[in-house]
């Protein structure tokens, strides 16, 4: 009984090695595929960034919303998640609609997955509202999900939350 064990599997390993060389002819070793440059991928992105910037300056909600992937999600400090680009749209909408409102985001590290189509945006932002005509700061920080569609990047999700204590400090 043993040896026909060992006669099956020297047969298995022979059949293997002989099967190995077509498989490797065939096969698209993983450092074959070029792979994504990642600065100027960062530098798009960075663009990007500039743009929202200067749609927030122009109070564009519909602008903004159009910087989202269509299923995207904007995840507010102490509001509810809103998915999709209507819903991002109206949510934007209400913020830079509030009296004093100005937001100033510091982008501070960027990293592009090596395929080139995924990436993260870590950073910081200021935001300045005056609801009830006194000026408020808050400081916070965010992390953007970006996802390249059709040869653009589009955030996926943003997420932003305050350095202040819960209840504002």
């Amino acid at each position: 009984m043993n040896i026909r064990l060992m006669l099956l599997v020297a047969t298995s390993l022979t059949l293997a090695s002989c099967d190995t060389p077509n498989e490797q002819a065939t096969a698209v070793p993983p450092e074959a595929a070029a792979p994504a440059d990642t600065a100027a991928e960062e530098q798009a992105i960075r663009a990007q960034v500039a743009r929202w910037h200067d749609l927030i300056k122009a109070k564009d909600a519909a602008a903004i919303a159009q910087l989202y992937v269509e299923d995207g999600a904007f995840m507010p400090a102490n509001a509810p998640i809103a998915k999709g680009r209507a819903a991002i749209e109206q949510n934007w909408a209400g913020l830079i609609a509030t009296p004093g409102f100005d937001l100033a985001i510091s982008p501070e590290q960027i990293v592009v997955s090596s395929s080139g189509d995924l990436a993260m945006d870590r950073g910081t932002y200021r935001l300045t509202v005056a609801p009830d005509g006194k000026e408020q700061v808050e400081i916070g920080k965010y992390v953007v999900v970006w996802r390249k569609v059709e040869g653009e990047w589009k955030a996926a999700a943003d997420i932003i939350n305050s350095d202040l204590p819960p209840g504002g400090g």
